[in-house]
């Protein structure tokens, strides 16, 4: 399995790492009718969430084979609009590293609006 795809969860979604490097990471997910929430066209909050977790995580500690390196200690996201159309992206940036807390932001855009805002405090773990 690709190292993007080592999530199980990350794969069921259809998430797909663009770009990662040690400022952040940018991931996409084409919008389809299944994360819709209950208003017809309007992606749900959760699966917004989870896009900015994932570029925040990816970009916070660089994933070995696969396995992800740090773990989310708290987050807090601001939707500015709702998401409609095709494509939604987030783009992480870092913008503290100490050696065990990583304190990062994403942005998050559908067909390129600004749809919502991050931050985040990831802990890095020692994998076995």
């Amino acid at each position: 399995m690709a190292e993007e795809n080592r999530n199980r969860f990350n794969h069921y979604l259809g998430i797909e790492i663009v770009h990662r490097d040690e400022q952040g990471c940018k991931v996409a997910l084409k919008i389809r009718p299944d994360l819709f929430n209950s208003i017809e066209g309007v992606v749900h909050g959760g699966v917004t969430a989870t896009l900015a977790d994932v570029a925040m995580g990816h970009g916070a500690a660089p994933h070995i084979n696969g396995v992800q390196q740090c773990v989310t200690v708290e987050s807090k996201i601001q939707y500015l609009y709702p998401a409609r159309g095709e494509l939604l992206e987030a783009e992480s940036k870092v913008l503290k590293q100490g050696k065990s807390l990583i304190i990062m932001e994403a942005r998050v855009t559908c067909d390129g609006k600004l749809v919502a805002f991050a931050t985040g405090t990831y802990a890095r773990v020692a994998t076995k």
